[in-house]
């Protein structure tokens, strides 16, 4: 059987794995990891930005970019995250934060102070756009991943009727009618299907040596978020 190359949005087990692997297969790895953060982070690190009490600084685009740029040609800096057990959300936002707080103290070095005091007092309106945004980018990218999982493994009509009634909200009568499968069997195929969906969820929020209650816990902010 050839080897199966999963696509960035689609982990073999972790983040945290997934991630330790490719740094650890030189600058190519790099450059998936690099492609991967984009893909999910960009967004909502973008709208944190333009919410927060430093957009100022500029476009909230090349700030990004620069803070992708310049933390992550440092080796040490997701080295730190694989150490530290720490979700990956948490040490991004952080690390961002920090990046402004750089940024901003080089335009005013005399108001070093005052500029510390902006980070720290960002406002939650701007912390809960990026949840929000972050949430949304994870899920979608947990359902293409449990997508390719059961069309890989013959599940195919299994994830349609998942779809059918999850995402598009029709009842299990409108799905007989669509698909020509009986209610009672199309039931048994969502859960199926949503299974897949919950593990390939778990499996994007995990880190290294998280509790399932911990990772129970991000699960649940993640629906928060996704709420306000």
């Amino acid at each position: 059987m050839p080897e199966e190359h999963p696509k960035p949005s689609a982990f073999p087990s972790t983040r945290h794995t997934w991630i330790g692997k490719q740094m650890r297969d030189g600058q190519p790895g790099r450059q998936a990891v690099l492609t991967h953060l984009m893909e999910v982070y960009a967004q909502p690190l973008e709208i944190y930005c333009r919410g927060c009490s430093l957009r100022w600084l500029g476009d909230a685009d090349d700030l990004v970019r620069g803070f992708f740029a310049d933390r992550l040609t440092r080796e040490a800096f997701l080295n730190r995250w694989l150490e530290s057990n720490r979700p990956l959300r948490a040490w991004l936002i952080v690390g961002f934060k920090h990046f402004l707080f750089e940024q901003a103290r080089r335009q005013r070095r005399d108001q070093a102070e005052s500029i510390a005091s902006e980070i720290d007092h960002a406002g939650t309106r701007a912390d809960l756009a990026f949840d929000r945004e972050y949430a949304k980018r994870l899920v979608a990218s947990a359902l293409c991943a449990a997508q390719d999982r059961c069309r890989e493994t013959g599940l195919a009509e299994h994830w349609d009727v998942f779809k059918a009634h999850q995402v598009d909200g029709l009842d299990y009568e409108s799905i007989h009618q669509r698909y020509g499968v009986n209610p009672k069997r199309a039931v048994v195929m969502a859960r199926t299907a949503r299974d897949r969906f919950k593990a390939a969820l778990r499996e994007a929020v995990a880190w290294e040596g998280a509790r399932d209650d911990e990772i129970d816990g991000e699960i649940q902010a993640l629906m928060e978020a996704l709420r306000q």
